[in-house]
């Protein structure tokens, strides 16, 4: 455990979000070599049916991770406040009430899985993959659930390296289990596309719940006898107050994805495979920033739980500095080789890959610059979050992903002669007025007057007077 209301806040910034980025990177690098397994394994058609359900998953998963946002900034602004008491209350209470929510979304995934693909215009070769694949990985999200809550609950407390621990294994198991179940290697059955699936889900439950043994035994706060299972209708109230802002803003960035993939899946099997390829590799460039943001978080809940703004100020201009900087070699990277990039996930030499990576080209022309407004999006939010101030962050999505990104990418695609190129456009323009929206909202510092801390009284939970 780190506390983050002492010390240098520069080396605190880089050594923590560091962690986090490893940690990310790892998952975003399975993430790439599954999609590469896939492509190379079974063609661009197989890769295209992951693509095609990749946004639904994250639509269903995105509810999940805003309470586990909230839990995060309570248990960080508790810990920062040395209240162990409701560090327990808050950990016990969101995990049950989490925990009911992700079997519920599991089922309607499951059972909703070829209505919610035909939304999406998922072209009909690939709707039966796709359906198989969303199955597999939604039936059993409950791993990755445990996972995330694992994680968010160490971040709260400053320790970014048990998780990473518990990435490298999942990494290790998810790039050995993956080709073997694709191709029935050994005693594995033979299952293609939806070998990826079950690659994934062995390996998010090895490593899901090995590692809650070591975490329980390296801190003994995690201990079930130790946690505070009393239902408490205020912690319960205030993980939702905070949390169900934070997961209509992921929500509303998931259905973003959902529009937008149902606008490239017109475009044939090629601009959606193209377009897999590049969100595994946007993922991939944007976990620095998107790590840096949960580390201001974590450091922001801190000092504000100890009272302690100016430090928080300081948190957000050094950590705005290092995303930035991270974000622009890899703006960089993309623009200079997109065919390098997208080479290694598909069989060389064939005309379906080569007019796949030219689509790919095409749509880092306009996106790769993207990142750098991910960058002050992410770490501006991150402070408004670490405050337990997340209903503006939900309008700013909004505003962002939906009023301006959907209808934009939908007429410049469909009545121009941009076609999918107008999709990028859309991508393009609107990070950057979420960007600007984001600082708009910082430099009000309403987020400062926000309190969501909770004290034990008598009574139960109180409010902070």
């Amino acid at each position: 455990m780190q506390d983050f209301t002492k010390g240098s806040v520069l080396k605190q910034v880089i050594g923590f979000s560091s962690l986090l980025i490893i940690s990310n990177l790892l998952l975003s690098g399975y993430n790439i070599i599954n999609t590469a397994w896939v492509g190379r394994l079974l063609g661009h058609e197989a890769v295209a049916a992951i693509a095609a359900a990749g946004p639904i998953i994250m639509l269903f998963a995105s509810f999940l991770m805003g309470l586990g946002a909230a839990t995060t900034i309570l248990v960080a602004q508790s810990y920062g406040d040395k209240n162990e008491a409701l560090m327990k209350k808050v950990m016990a209470n969101s995990f049950t009430t989490s925990m009911l929510f992700c079997l519920l979304l599991s089922a309607i995934a499951y059972v909703l899985r070829y209505p919610l693909l035909r939304v999406v215009n998922t072209p009909p070769e690939i709707v039966d993959r796709s359906a198989g694949y969303l199955a597999v990985v939604m039936g059993a999200m409950v791993f990755q659930f445990f996972y995330n809550w694992l994680s968010g609950m160490l971040r709260g407390m400053g320790d970014a390296k048990t998780p990473l621990y518990i990435m490298v294994v999942s990494t290790v198991l998810n790039i050995l289990l993956v080709p073997a179940f694709i191709t029935g290697i050994g005693f594995f059955p033979k299952l293609g596309v939806y070998g990826a699936a079950w690659g994934l889900v062995c390996a998010n439950a090895i490593a899901g719940i090995g590692g809650y043994f070591y975490i329980a035994g390296k801190y003994p706060v995690f201990q079930v006898k130790n946690l505070d299972f009393r239902y408490d209708v205020s912690t319960i109230k205030q993980v939702l107050v905070i949390g169900i802002p934070a997961s209509l803003q992921m929500i509303v960035t998931s259905l973003s994805g959902v529009l937008i993939i149902a606008l490239v899946n017109k475009f044939g099997t090629r601009v959606t495979a193209a377009c897999g390829i590049a969100m595994q590799v946007d993922m991939l460039a944007m976990f620095p920033a998107m790590s840096i943001g949960f580390a201001v978080t974590a450091m922001v809940g801190q000092n504000l739980g100890a009272n302690n703004l100016p430090r928080v100020k300081e948190i957000m201009v050094k950590s705005l500095l290092f995303s930035l900087c991270i974000a622009l070699l890899f703006s960089i990277g993309v623009f200079l080789f997109p065919r390098a990039i997208g080479s290694l996930f598909l069989s060389p030499g064939t005309a379906d890959t080569q007019e796949v990576l030219s689509h790919l080209v095409i749509y880092y022309r306009y996106v790769s610059f993207t990142y750098l407004g991910f960058a002050v999006l992410f770490t501006l939010q991150a402070v408004v979050r670490g405050a337990g101030d997340t209903f503006p962050l939900f309008l700013i999505s909004f505003i962002a992903l939906i009023i301006f990104r959907i209808p934009l990418a939908y007429f410049l695609s469909e009545h121009t002669i941009m076609a999918e190129s107008g999709i990028w456009v859309g991508i393009l323009v609107s990070v950057f007025i979420g960007a600007l929206l984001s600082y708009a909202y910082y430099r009000t510092g309403r987020w400062e007057k926000v309190k969501v801390l909770r004290k034990i009284g008598e009574k139960g939970i109180e409010p902070v007077q």
